[in-house]
């Protein structure tokens, strides 16, 4: 290569001056669009109104409401763990059902008014129809029961406060096509916990 040739290449570049004002403009772009695009977009703060503008305030409202539940949910979720660790102990009885399609049962534990017993039961992934209810002691024949709750679900925990003496649990029908294992664990304050006839 020619003298001239290395000199018409190194003519040619862009100088230091140019390069820092260069180098300058670029950060300049980008602190602009992190202020007007990314910072709306991300976080939903919007201090100049383009993200509103572009639509991109509401999309990081969102995504910041949902990172804030998923956060929440983790955090339930391991004080849930931490609970049912610390009150394993606490449970008196446990027991595993398993009932066919269509087939129900019932179960239910002896208690004093106002006693209180605490619960827990799933399926293994079944949903179940649940009735918790109480009776007391020979109810007349056209007794309605004292009903707690009801529903469909794969599981539910709490504690039971008897509202009178007598008998107070669960009734349970499986409504799938498929046998499911109710396990139900149970402590507090309760004479027997035993499956009715």
């Amino acid at each position: 290569m020619s003298t001239s040739d290395e000199s018409i290449s190194r003519d040619s570049l862009p100088s230091v001056r140019v390069l820092a004002w260069l180098s300058l403009l670029a950060m300049l772009v980008i602190a602009v669009l992190a202020v007007t695009v990314v910072l709306p977009a991300e976080t939903g703060r919007d201090p100049t109104g383009v993200g509103q503008w572009l639509g991109l305030t509401e999309m990081g409202r969102i995504k910041m409401a949902l990172a804030s539940e998923a956060a929440a949910d983790s955090e339930n979720t391991r004080t849930k763990r931490v609970a049912i660790g610390a009150s394993g102990s606490r449970w008196r009885d446990s027991m595993a059902i398993t009932l066919q399609p269509t087939e129900g049962i019932e179960v239910k534990m002896t208690m004093r008014t106002g006693e209180r017993a605490r619960y827990a039961w799933t399926t293994d992934g079944g949903e179940v129809y649940f009735n918790m209810h109480g009776e007391p002691p020979d109810p007349p024949k056209d007794y309605a029961a004292h009903r707690y709750d009801k529903g469909t679900s794969t599981g539910e925990s709490g504690e039971l406060v008897a509202a009178f003496d007598g008998v107070h649990g669960w009734f349970w029908r499986n409504r799938t096509a498929l046998p499911v294992t109710i396990t139900l664990k149970t402590g507090g304050a309760y004479l027997v916990l035993k499956e009715m006839p």
